[in-house]
């Protein structure tokens, strides 16, 4: 028996502790949002931008998730820790979007059209 409880399922991935870097990239048919995360180790993976509900002052939010690595892992360099990611937005969706922000756990860069 499968139980389904209401509300929004919650992803469970931390979400990345600092967001380094975020762009938008106008391409046919729409823009690509590019974002660079620091993480506290290396081995993080299954990165990606998770779209919040567009409030009604335009304003679009991702949360830069990502998995924690499966063991320990080495803390290394600054660059071996940072995670890239990116999201496709069509033009029909950034009409009604107003600014882009990538949310990490410490902070967030916002973008405004």
């Amino acid at each position: 028996e499968i139980i389904v409880l209401p509300g929004d399922p919650v992803d469970p991935r931390p979400m990345v502790e600092s967001v380094l870097s975020m762009t938008v990239e106008p391409m046919p048919g729409g823009a690509i949002i590019r974002a660079r995360g620091q993480t506290p180790t290396q081995g993080w993976w299954q990165a990606e931008l998770v779209p919040l509900d567009l409030d009604d002052a335009g304003s679009l939010v991702y949360e830069f998730r990502l998995q924690a690595p499966l063991g320990q892992t080495a803390v290394n360099t600054p660059q071996s820790r940072q995670v890239d990611v990116a999201v496709f937005v069509s033009d029909i969706k950034l009409d009604m979007i107003r600014s882009i922000t990538v949310q990490g756990a410490t902070n967030g860069l916002t973008t405004r059209r």
